[in-house]
């Protein structure tokens, strides 16, 4: 059911959000979503869009949805920059150095041991000695890790509420394509909502309404009300589970 109102048109029933990831996949320099609940796949055209130099605003909850029957990756969002460390690298170099010398010293003591006993002793607590030395090397990082998102992203934490029992959750729905093209409605960003749910979908095209919308999508990216989670924490999550 298409029904048009003086301002907007509403769209009501099954497979009625198409007409917005059609709109999202034509987009020509911006998209900005706020829906708590992604699906894999729609995350990927995201990130095709992002690739192709479409600037991406999302707004989410708790996670980016992985499964089996989409190829998406949380890696495919959040990137890992790797920056030598200089100081650590130095450090492993003298470690290694040292390490040498008590090695070489400990076998020369040994073949000497011969004539005299005890210097087998002294060999011996040399060669400890080194080890000392090298172990450290297998823990010593020679690059610090950084980690960023290909597009703008924040995800809301739900279990953030000052209350236990409560929640605070991100429960919107908006599609802005383009700064011209509004979606508002029941419909998720996800396959069931627009594919096998019966949904609403309203298409805004009132130019004040879109800019003052537009607005407020900036104003909860900037949000400091509800806690977000870090784009580094994730990242550190993601690529240390991948080792």
């Amino acid at each position: 059911m298409d029904i048009s109102s003086s301002k907007d048109k509403i769209f009501l029933g099954r497979e009625k959000g198409m007409i917005v990831l059609n709109a999202i996949k034509d987009a020509n320099f911006s998209v900005k979503i706020v829906s708590p609940y992604l699906s894999p796949d729609y995350t990927k055209e995201l990130v095709k869009l992002a690739e192709k130099g479409v600037e991406i605003t999302l707004i989410t909850c708790d996670n980016l949805e992985v499964n089996r029957w989409s190829d998406f990756k949380h890696s495919d969002v959040i990137k890992q920059k790797k920056i030598e460390n200089n100081k650590a690298k130095e450090t492993k170099k003298k470690l290694k150095k040292l390490s040498k010398i008590f090695i070489l010293t400990s076998l020369l003591l040994l073949v000497f041991s011969s004539y005299i006993h005890i210097l087998i002793y002294l060999s011996a607590m040399l060669f400890i000695t080194s080890l000392i030395f090298i172990i450290p090397n297998y823990f010593i990082k020679e690059y610090n890790c950084e980690y960023y998102s290909i597009f703008k992203l924040k995800v809301f934490d739900s279990k953030s509420s000052s209350k236990p029992q409560s929640t605070n959750l991100i429960h919107s729905k908006i599609f802005l394509i383009d700064k011209n093209t509004l979606f508002l409605g029941s419909a998720n960003f996800t396959y069931s909502a627009f594919k096998t749910h019966y949904e609403t979908v309203i298409k805004v095209e009132d130019v004040k309404a879109i800019k003052e919308i537009d607005k407020e999508i900036e104003n909860i990216f900037n949000s400091t009300e509800l806690k977000a989670k870090s784009i580094e924490d994730w990242g550190k999550e993601i690529y240390e589970r991948n080792i």
